[in-house]
């Protein structure tokens, strides 16, 4: 008797292939063919646990998003900063300092921007996923008044729908000029708001990161 496949197991390695689909040869030019012929399973197997290519998509951006939240929990509890703003300040600087290593992904991400589903879906995670992690460290800000917001649960959700649709360069077009002021303007909100957590050396990081970028593609 055929043993029965793990579906949790199928469902991984397709998104593991398409992931790895995607990264090597974009979004656009991998065909739901493409991803049959890795992995040796006929289309019907594949969309029983998806119904589209787009919907792998999700669940790859998904699954980056799940292991980007264990790294800063990983980096959180490796950090040597005393309060909960230091710490949050020192993953937000670590993050930025290590994005080049993630620029196949954002370069996934970027290429769907033109996707209003997938605009939206990019907002949803931040406000679900990151947004509640912020906001308990900013709740231990509170406590060890490191931090003096009193709303800190909207404080995390409005710094991530800014930084993550306002202050990206491709859903609202911009030179670097503009995009300074921007940075610059979600760090003087922040610290109205009592969350002083968007450092200069943060700012300055992603700024020369977005450079390089935008000198790639002539703007």
């Amino acid at each position: 008797m055929a043993r029965k496949k793990n579906p949790e197991q199928t469902i991984e390695n397709i998104i593991s292939v398409s992931t790895k689909l995607f990264l090597e040869k974009g979004y656009e030019k991998t065909s739901m063919q493409d991803i049959v012929d890795v992995l040796k399973m006929s289309k019907g197997a594949i969309f029983h646990h998806f119904k589209s290519k787009e919907e792998i998509l999700y669940a790859v951006l998904n699954r980056q998003s799940e292991l980007l939240v264990q790294t800063y929990s990983k980096w959180l509890r490796e950090t040597k900063k005393g309060n909960a703003r230091e710490k949050i300040v020192a993953v937000f600087e670590r993050n930025y300092n290590e994005q080049e290593s993630r620029a196949g992904i954002d370069s996934l991400v970027s290429s769907q921007l033109h996707n209003p589903r997938f605009i939206l879906a990019n907002m949803q995670e931040g406000v679900n996923k990151a947004a509640p992690i912020l906001a308990e460290l900013l709740r231990e800000g509170i406590n060890d008044g490191s931090i003096t917001t009193k709303n800190p649960d909207e404080c995390a959700e409005v710094f991530f729908l800014l930084l993550n649709v306002w202050c990206d360069h491709e859903i609202f077009e911009c030179d670097i000029n503009r995009l300074t002021g921007r940075f610059r303007f979600v760090q003087q909100l922040m610290k109205q708001m009592g969350a002083d957590i968007l450092s200069d050396k943060t700012i300055k990081q992603q700024l020369k990161f977005l450079e390089k970028l935008y000198k790639g593609s002539g703007k």
